[in-house]
């Protein structure tokens, strides 16, 4: 998520006067006042695919990068150009998403897809958050959608992240942090006192991975307003973050600005085939 602190950190607006000529008896050199210290979306996008650990990050690469992403690119694209009806069509080297429906384009739309392979925190391995090609379908529609992160979500968010055991986190004579139904919470003298949602569930120096199913493991607004499930966690949805739209800077999925999420998941029924090249 892009917070101002976060794009200050990144960029400060400075204006850096322009030098003055030297010496004396000759013709001064032209000056560039041109403020410095400006930062651009693709600079930006850049920097932060860095921080994730993407390696030598091109947030808008237009072809594809070797032979065999070059034969599957040519094989989804025909595949879009001869589908018919009404169906969902995304290219990732161009980010962009168009709903079509026959001859007919009804909203072509800046995309954010896949950052490709991160390196995982301290050792862990890696991540390929490419976005897949291939032919898809909208399974499920959802408004106001909650996210249910992956575990590598919680990955290098503390020296020290666990799965949270099944048994519940012993905490002494302050009594022990157990699971009941779809909340996380504290058992004191036989009362339950639930954990709020946002608050991480860290305890004796161990932040510990929420369990699917629990109001712990779900985060608001991270999907925008609405989204369309085609399966495997490769959502079409919205954003509260939009510097991604655009760029490779997603964990694989295809995000939209409000209004184009808004318009699709108005005019894309379930059921709607998705191409992804």
């Amino acid at each position: 998520m892009v917070t101002a602190l976060w794009l200050a950190a990144l960029g400060i607006c400075a204006a850096v006067p322009g030098a003055e000529a030297q010496g004396t008896g000759t013709p001064a050199q032209m000056v560039d006042n041109r403020p410095r210290g400006l930062v651009t979306r693709e600079e930006l996008m850049e920097n932060r695919l860095r921080q994730l650990g993407v390696d030598n990050p091109d947030p808008a690469p237009t072809a594809p990068r070797n032979r065999a992403d070059s034969v599957e690119w040519v094989r989804w694209r025909r595949a879009a150009n001869t589908a018919t009806g009404r169906r969902i069509v995304v290219s990732i080297y161009d980010r962009k998403l168009w709903l079509i429906n026959g001859q007919d384009t009804l909203i072509e739309a800046a995309a954010g897809v896949g950052m490709g392979v991160v390196r995982g925190p301290r050792g862990i391995g890696s991540y390929d958050f490419s976005t897949p090609r291939g032919r898809r379908t909208v399974l499920a529609k959802e408004e106001n959608p909650l996210w249910n992160p992956p575990d590598w979500h919680y990955w290098g968010q503390a020296e020290v992240v666990r799965p949270f055991p099944a048994g519940g986190i012993s905490l002494g004579d302050s009594g022990r942090v157990v699971r009941r139904g779809d909340k996380v919470g504290i058992l004191r003298g036989g009362e339950f006192e639930a954990i709020p949602a946002e608050r991480p569930l860290m305890f004796n120096g161990v932040l510990y991975i929420p369990p699917f199913g629990t109001v712990n493991r779900k985060i608001p607004e991270v999907l925008g307003k609405f989204k369309l499930d085609t399966g495997d966690g490769i959502l079409i949805h919205g954003t509260n973050d939009p510097l991604a739209v655009g760029f490779w800077g997603t964990h694989g999925c295809v995000r939209l600005f409000d209004d184009d999420i808004q318009f699709v998941y108005e005019n894309a029924p379930v059921g709607t085939p998705v191409y992804i090249y």
